[in-house]
């Protein structure tokens, strides 16, 4: 006959073994819930995805309250090394447009000691609804820099110093020229010569002042996602974007050709050279360090690649592990490339996997 105790302990490990079979079957059990803040700095070109992880994280996290910040990735960056140098706390979290600003600025001072890439987009020109001569672009009667450079037109871009899509406009338009006029015999191309010195053309001025303020028919804003309400209040023609912020936004947008839109790797057809390579044809110097007196550091052109990462002194590591986490899952690469159209690094890298988070070194391949 079976005793009381005995049927209470059978009682209890049959509980116990349903709960762990539960928990195997969906997410597991946290050992402690998370809560708090977790603040994160990005890209303005991530704005919308973010966005959306942020609803899927606080779900999941109902104690956890996300505090984003978007703009240029240079900028952000500056704001975070500011706030540390002030004394305060730095975000835990820093996602940058172009990867390489994570190790330029972040690692030498301390302030991180790791980067994972894992996103990717392409350079495209956007237009309004009506713009002049759109019709003719799209249909192969004029060229995006023949209309930009000899009708009458308004376009703009982002700041060279503020935000990486402000300095990959000036390198695409650089490139344009090379690939369609000065090297354009290499590439099996006729020399157009509406792109012969095209970059004094449409973007004048010396070296530390061109692309940095509106002049004419060119308009700057500090990131690129302040020109979509021009180009949707008319009050803009064309403007250089990313293309996934055009499709997160329904923007009208030009496919620019892959030797200048800064999205490819490998071999340009026959020409006997990479992307890779003729990218690094395009450079421009920005702001590396505000001053008085500021200091530029040369930016080479180069395939776009996304950067985040967590900051050495940040308040919540674990919080920002989780959300990492999130990112680069299923449900991340869902958000990220599925619905926004933000094509993910897969497998996603990592340039010293050894400083990771335990959390997410599994991850990393």
């Amino acid at each position: 006959m079976t005793s009381v105790k005995a049927k209470s302990f059978a009682a209890i490990t049959a509980i116990l073994m349903a709960l762990v079979l539960v928990s195997g079957c969906g997410q597991p059990i946290p050992t402690q819930p998370f809560e708090g803040t977790l603040a994160i700095y990005h890209a303005g070109s991530l704005a919308v995805p973010f966005s959306e992880l942020e609803a899927e994280f606080e779900k999941t996290h109902p104690a956890v309250d996300v505090l984003r910040e978007s703009g240029g990735s240079a900028k952000v960056i500056n704001k975070s090394i500011a706030r540390e140098q002030a004394g305060e706390s730095p975000p835990d979290i820093i996602a940058s447009a172009d990867y390489k600003l994570i190790p330029d600025r972040l690692y030498e001072p301390g302030y991180a000691d790791w980067n994972i890439v894992f996103a990717r987009n392409t350079m495209v020109l956007c237009y309004r609804d009506g713009a002049p001569y759109a019709d003719e672009i799209t249909s192969g009667a004029k060229t995006w820099y023949q209309v930009l450079r000899n009708e009458d037109v308004t376009w703009g871009h982002s700041n060279p110093d503020d935000d990486p899509c402000g300095y990959r406009t000036p390198m695409v338009i650089q490139l344009a020229q090379k690939y369609y006029y000065d090297e354009a015999a290499a590439f099996g191309l006729s020399p157009d010569s509406n792109a012969n010195g095209l970059y004094d053309a449409l973007i004048p001025g010396s070296r530390h002042e061109r692309g940095r303020a509106s002049q004419g028919k060119e308009t700057v804003r500090s990131k690129s996602v302040d020109l979509i309400a021009l180009l949707q209040s008319g009050d803009l023609d064309y403007a250089f974007e990313y293309r996934s912020v055009a499709v997160q936004h329904g923007l009208d947008f030009i496919e620019l050709d892959d030797a200048i839109n800064l999205s490819q790797t490998g071999e340009i057809g026959n020409a006997g050279i990479t992307y890779e390579d003729f990218y690094q044809k395009a450079s421009i110097e920005i702001i590396k360090t505000p001053g008085p007196p500021p200091t530029y550091a040369a930016k080479k052109g180069k395939p776009i690649v996304y950067g985040i990462t967590i900051l050495s002194n940040a308040p919540n590591k674990e919080l920002a592990a989780e959300f990492i986490a999130l990112l680069l899952s299923e449900k991340g690469h869902e958000v990220m490339e599925v619905k926004n159209g933000q094509p993910c690094v897969v497998p996603p890298r990592c340039d010293h996997p050894e400083n990771l988070p335990p959390s997410i070194k599994g991850m990393i391949p």
